[in-house]
């Protein structure tokens, strides 16, 4: 619960009720969460990177080279700043389409 309590900005001195703070929570589903806004901003530095970098160099890396497990594929990095970038129209990127290059020139 104290997760959800920073995620929300909501200090412990407060004292809400823990079902006060869900039932708030669930009012606001198209808000975008901390997490979200954060791997947003790093994609954006990693966007604007010199390709010479090596931080830009592993972001562009593919690295399944060896053998693939059984089950279902991990989301790679890719895949979740797209899903996040599909939620809505909240985000404002700068190069829309280098992402959806990146998506069908790596997988």
């Amino acid at each position: 619960m104290q997760s959800l309590r920073s995620v929300c900005g909501v200090l412990q001195k407060v004292r809400y009720k823990n079902s006060d703070i869900k039932e708030w929570r669930s009012s606001k589903k198209a808000e975008v969460t901390r997490v979200e806004r954060s791997m947003l901003r790093w994609f954006g530095h990693l966007e604007n990177m010199n390709d010479s970098r090596l931080t830009k160099q592993i972001y562009r890396a593919y690295v399944c080279d060896g053998k693939i497990g059984k089950g279902r594929p991990r989301k790679s990095y890719t895949d979740r700043i797209a899903s996040v970038l599909k939620k809505g129209p909240n985000f404002k990127h700068p190069k829309p389409t280098s992402l959806h290059e990146k998506i069908d020139g790596y997988q």
